[in-house]
């Protein structure tokens, strides 16, 4: 994706200029490339000792904002959500992150709901800059702590230290945010269960609204992932993993929190209940009041716009991707050209991809939802797949809804790459 080929802005030169409104939900995504430092497991796009390339890189946010609005591809379209990633985000100035919020409102018509997130790293922010965000229009901040242990901090190449984590998750609360995730990442080498153990009840104790946790994940050309290969670090063994995993769900079940998603947690209210996978009754989850709305977008395979480097698009089947180095980026907006590549599915695999992703949440996927939508049904289409993996106790399906059980939460990779199978043969 760092290929300096002009590709066309836009999904297709097929796609109407002006589509026809939807009723699914519609997000923007902005990309934020700049960081403190590289840690050491991340392939995200970013860039350290780079701050002197800010302001162009703003410039270049905002004109490619204007280039949509200019072609009106999102015609109509209201955005419930604005989510700014990275990178570290909470490294642009406030006032230049208020200004991208401004004009999203003009040219996305912003609902007066809209959660808008910003990502923050601890060794960013302070309780002022915390304050004009959150004045600047930022209604939810995710806050990378990623563990609470310093010896693991250190191994990450994490730049904050654990008590830096927590005094600013306090200062954001003083600051007014009543919207507050923590991250957290589990699988590192050398971590133990006492250690994991301790991360999370501290946590717990900060009291967050969201809370999602990832297994660390050895990426091709990350630090982290050329030690992997080197053999000069491992991953921890499977059974490890199941016994950290088995401390986090405990304590954030007994902690109020409902399992959403796979890796994604959120404070429940005394009205709701969120019921396992297997209970017998089979009872539709109610979604937490703190989930995540942009990342349900993702998950729910609806509309978003991405913008800046790295940045992925979708509208209605067609998707679209920007150049990922963020030079690379800078370079093709010259020319309005900041599109890498870009494909279009066919109502089958969008049907494939919907499954595939939909089954990530606890609720699962609502096979009358996408008849409406595709035209296809799940289970004509799936049939033999269904049975298959219900057989292999991966999915329990009720019409209209299929979703994972307590084992397929485990084996999700899996239970998506069988519907990818079924697809290709």
């Amino acid at each position: 994706m760092n290929s300096e080929a002009q590709a066309p802005m836009f999904p297709s030169p097929h796609a109407p200029a002006q589509p026809a409104l939807s009723e699914q939900p519609f997000g923007v995504y902005i990309h934020i490339p700049f960081c403190v430092s590289k840690c050491s497991y991340c392939a995200f796009s970013s860039l350290s000792g780079a701050h002197h390339l800010m302001p162009s890189y703003l410039d270049g946010v905002h004109r490619e904002i204007d280039a949509y609005a200019r072609r009106e591809l999102f015609a109509g379209r209201t955005a419930s959500t604005l989510f700014f990633g990275g990178g570290t985000p909470s490294l642009a100035p406030p006032g230049a992150i208020s200004a991208l919020i401004a004009h999203c409102r003009r040219v996305f018509s912003l609902t007066s709901d809209a959660e808008i997130t910003l990502e923050a790293n601890p060794e960013t922010v302070s309780y002022d800059r915390l304050r004009a965000f959150i004045d600047g229009g930022i209604t939810r901040i995710s806050l990378g702590v990623q563990s609470l242990d310093p010896h693991e901090l250190v191994s990450l190449h994490r730049a904050h230290t654990a008590d830096r984590a927590v005094r600013v998750f306090e200062q954001a609360r003083r600051a007014g945010c009543a919207n507050l995730n923590v991250d957290l990442i589990y699988g590192i080498p050398g971590q133990s269960a006492e250690t994991w153990n301790d991360t999370v009840a501290a946590a717990l104790a900060l009291n967050p609204n969201h809370l999602s946790a990832y297994a660390l994940t050895p990426e091709t050309g990350t630090p982290f992932g050329t030690a992997i290969e080197d053999g000069r670090t491992s991953l921890p063994q499977d059974e490890d993993i199941e016994i950290l995993e088995k401390i986090l769900h405990d304590a954030l079940r007994a902690g109020g929190f409902g399992r959403y998603e796979i890796s994604n947690y959120a404070r429940l209210g005394a009205a709701h209940r969120m019921p396992e996978p297997d209970d017998a009754r089979f009872v539709p989850p109610v979604r937490p009041d703190f989930a995540c709305r942009h990342n349900v977008l993702y998950w729910s395979c609806d509309d978003w716009l991405g913008v800046g480097a790295s940045a992925h698009s979708h509208l209605d089947g067609h998707r679209w991707w920007n150049h990922f180095d963020p030079l690379d980026y800078l370079k093709a907006g010259q020319s309005e050209a900041w599109a890498a590549g870009q494909d279009s599915l066919d109502p089958p695999r969008r049907l494939a991809e919907a499954l595939a992703f939909g089954v990530r949440m606890i609720e699962g996927v609502d096979g009358e939802k996408w008849h409406a939508r595709l035209g296809l049904d799940l289970w004509e289409r799936y049939g033999p797949t269904i049975e298959r993996l219900i057989a292999m106790g991966l999915i329990e399906a009720r019409r209209p809804v299929l979703r994972l059980t307590t084992q397929g939460l485990a084996l999700a990779d899996t239970v998506g790459a069988a519907f990818f199978e079924d697809l290709d043969s």
